[in-house]
This record gives C-alpha cells, structure tokens and sequence, in this order.
C-alpha cells in the first residue's frame, strides 16, 4: 500500500482539541506522514511535539492580512447569506450583529452590509463568493502559501475549521495547485453565521442533518461534496482512563459526594447575563433543605477569560469551580486561546461525576446527553434587561430547530420556576431519555467513539482517489 501525505491546516487552537488531543493523528499515521501546518506558538504544541518525534512535522502558516478589497467581499457574503436566509425565517443573526468602532472597519462594515442586501440570492452569493477568491488569490502573501505547497506536495489538504480566515490562502493555494483539500464543520451551530471563509473540495460534517442543512444553506455545493464523519471532540467521554474515582474528584473541589451536583457551564460573552442566571441558580437552591440541596459545579467556558463572575462567586462561597485548563496564547484573541489535554480529562470528569447541567443554549447539553443526564435551558430574560439583550432571541437561531423539535432539555422559563424546574430534571431524569438519545443520533454521527477512525479512512479514501468521491453519501 502506497503511503499518503497528510497535509493539516490548523489555524486556530478548536483544531487542537478535535484532532490532536484524539486519536485521529495517530490513525494518519498508519497510512501516511502528517504534516501540521499551523498558526499557534510553539510553547502550545511542545506537548505533541513530545508525543509524536518526528512522525509528526510542523510547520508554521505564513503571515497573511486580507486587504480593503477582500475583507468587503468577504463580509459582503457573509451578510448576503445572512440576508438570504432571513427571507426564510427570523432575523436574529442580523439583529445581533454590531458595526466596528474604528472609522475604516465601520465604513468596510456598511459597504459589505449594502452589498450584501442588494446580492440576497443564491446566484449572487455565489458571484460574492468567487470575487473573495479572486481577491484573496492576488494578495502579496499567496506566493508563500504557493511556494510551501509546491515544494511539499502533499496528497490531501485538510483544515480543521471553515471560518479561519488565516486558513484562506493554504486553501485557495491547494486549489490552485489541484491538490485535493476538505475542511470540517466545526461546530454544529457554525452553518447558519453566514457563508464560510474557507474554500474546500470536500465539505465533512457531524451527520446526514448536518448534510440537509449544508445543503439548504449551500445549494451550489454537490451533495457528493458532502461527507458525513462525525465529530471527534466527543470521544474522551468514552477513554475510561481519563476519570478518576467520584470520592477522589469531589474531595478535589470540597464537594459532598452524598449530595447531587449541578453543573452551570458558562457561554462566552455575548451571553452578557450568565452571572445573573449563575446566581438566580444558587438562590434557588438554598431553598432546598439538606441533605436533598444540590450542589453547584461552575464551568466558565474556556474563551470566557474576564472577571464577570467574580461578584457572584464571592457572594455565594459554596459554588465550587473548575476552571478550563485551556492556555492563553494571545490577549484578547478567542482563536488563541489552546486547550490542552489535561482540561480534555477535567471535562470528562466534570461532566461524569456532576447529575445534570444548566446554561444559555449550550452545547454541554450533547455532553451530558452521552451520560444520559438532563440539561436545563435557561429561557428568561433578566428583569429590565429586555432591551439591551433578549435571550428569546438565542432560540430562535436555526441550529436550535432539532430542539425545538426534540425537546431533549428541560426549559425554565422564569427565575421563580429555576429551582423547580432543577429538582425536577434530578429526580426524574427519565422524562427526557428518548428524546436526548434521538437528539445525539439526530447531531452526530454514530458511534461516537469511532470519529478518528471515520476521518482518518475519509482523509486516506480522498489521498488515494486524488479527492474524487467515490459515492454520494
């Protein structure tokens, strides 16, 4: 068997996550040599370094800056997308949406929003899309980008998140060069944000939904382009030595391990209010007399790095935290911030040994699925808060259908019944088992824990065809 050449573009530190703290790499490299061509400082992958010698190069992605011409066209798309879709339900996604505060951001925002109404159509998107690729193939940077790829050569081309921008000129440049390249579907709310950054051959996603949706929101896009993997980032849930004894965990964060626990994992900060909710929680349980009293577990979420929740924390000692374990790369970039393999075992035990979780919407909900444990939606909005953010809005986003259909969480829909609406998902967490199994297989493919393999064999089909899909999926 011919050995292949895995070229991986990993522009930002979720590709960590997903496919180096999992076993794909290592399934790669069965077939073939992996090279890691990257955008993340050295101090973040010494511990890979570490583990895999010199199976595994790395390399780093050149410097790239889009200019005036190609940052309008590509956020010309994005609204064309956005205003496309608003045609065919509500418009939160441009109702949330903020013009920059610099002069020439905000000027490059209202021509990109202008173009963008007047282009509102699949035809169009479509011509905003190949004048972004024009654009983009003429910047100063793309001949370092050409000149990597000539001299490397490699048999797939594979980016770990469709809306990096600093993965726009390796794609363009795999393209250029007829090098079959893919790109992932990151996250299972990422379609509906407006039309992707990355150009790709191969387009992979979590399910045959996924697909539907891609397709909905793609119609220029071949269903063969289409292929159904998975997602890796569920899989340590299933590595039993990742976790460590209940008694072991809860002594480690002053938890009593003959009390239920409660999980508030926290949203980044266009959830302005989850210190609000966080403390309406722990209100609600002091209510409950011991020994029935639920404790509370607080996760922030890993890109959440302010003070916000150090009032709440103060105020109500007995919240027990653990912190993400992710490393801080850059201040103020989201898309530096690296998570590492030990917050990847603290995730695991934090969602194992807690009985149900409550937040805004989050995807923690698929988490605690896997363990068959309820999640609570927060569903009201703050009083007097309605006019500066309305969490009604949240819901309303088209990723939020399959739960609106499902109906796989328990929903509190006012600070009065949070409390209630808790004690009642812990003492009776069969009300919602088949509708949390139908939501897993509905999101992701099954088996969970066989990701690494569905994309390793997808990356390796796609080496070996020179990208032409064999069938539809």
């Amino acid at each position: 068997m011919r050995m292949h050449k895995y070229l991986l573009v990993v522009p930002d530190g979720v590709g960590i996550r997903n496919f180096f703290c999992t076993r794909m790499v290592e399934r790669l490299l069965e077939t073939g040599s992996v090279l890691v061509w990257h955008a993340l400082p050295q101090s973040s992958i010494a511990p890979f370094r570490k583990r895999w010698g010199d199976r595994v190069r790395w390399e780093e992605l050149p410097p790239g800056r889009d200019g005036v011409t190609e940052r309008l066209f590509r956020q010309a798309k994005i609204m064309a997308q956005l205003y496309w879709q608003m045609k065919r339900g509500p418009d939160v996604q441009l109702r949330r949406r903020r013009p920059p505060s610099a002069v020439k951001a905000r000027l490059i925002y209202f021509a990109a929003r202008f173009l963008g109404l007047c282009c509102a159509g699949p035809r169009r998107i479509v011509w905003l899309d190949r004048m972004h690729r024009r654009q983009a193939s003429r910047a100063p940077h793309m001949g370092a980008f050409l000149s990597f790829l000539e001299a490397e050569r490699p048999d797939v081309v594979f980016c770990t998140h469709q809306r990096a921008l600093a993965a726009v000129p390796a794609m363009l440049a795999a393209k250029k060069l007829g090098i079959p390249s893919a790109v992932f579907i990151y996250s299972w709310d990422n379609l509906p944000k407006g039309r992707m950054a990355v150009y790709a051959d191969t387009y992979i996603v979590w399910s045959d939904h996924m697909k539907r949706e891609l397709m909905g929101f793609y119609p220029d896009v071949a269903t063969e382009r289409v292929r159904v993997v998975g997602t890796p980032q569920f899989e340590n849930y299933f590595n039993d030595s990742l976790r460590v004894p209940k008694e072991e965990f809860f002594a480690g964060l002053g938890l009593d391990v003959s009390r239920p626990v409660v999980c508030f994992s926290g949203n980044d900060i266009t959830s302005p209010f989850d210190p609000v909710f966080l403390e309406d929680l722990a209100s609600a349980l002091l209510s409950v007399p011991l020994p029935e009293r639920p404790q509370i577990l607080f996760r922030r979420s890993p890109v959440d790095t302010t003070d916000r929740f150090n009032g709440v924390l103060g105020r109500h000692p007995e919240i027990a935290v653990s912190d993400p374990r992710w490393q801080r790369v850059q201040e103020g970039a989201w898309s530096q911030l690296v998570p590492t393999e030990e917050d990847g075992a603290l995730l695991v035990n934090v969602v194992c040994h807690s009985d149900a979780v409550v937040n805004v919407g989050s995807t923690m909900g698929m988490d605690f699925a896997i363990f068959d444990k309820p999640a609570i939606y927060i569903d009201y909005n703050p009083a007097g808060k309605e006019e500066i953010w309305n969490i009604h809005d949240v819901y309303l986003l088209p990723h939020f259908a399959s739960v609106h259909q499902l109906q796989p969480v328990f929903w509190a829909t006012s600070q009065e019944e949070l409390g209630t609406v808790v004690m009642d998902a812990l003492r009776n967490p069969e009300a919602k088992k088949e509708a949390r199994r139908a939501w897993l297989e509905m999101i992701v493919q099954a088996p969970l824990d066989q990701a690494s393999e569905r994309f390793a064999a997808e990356l390796e089909r796609m080496a070996r065809n020179g990208g032409t899909p064999v069938h539809a999926q």
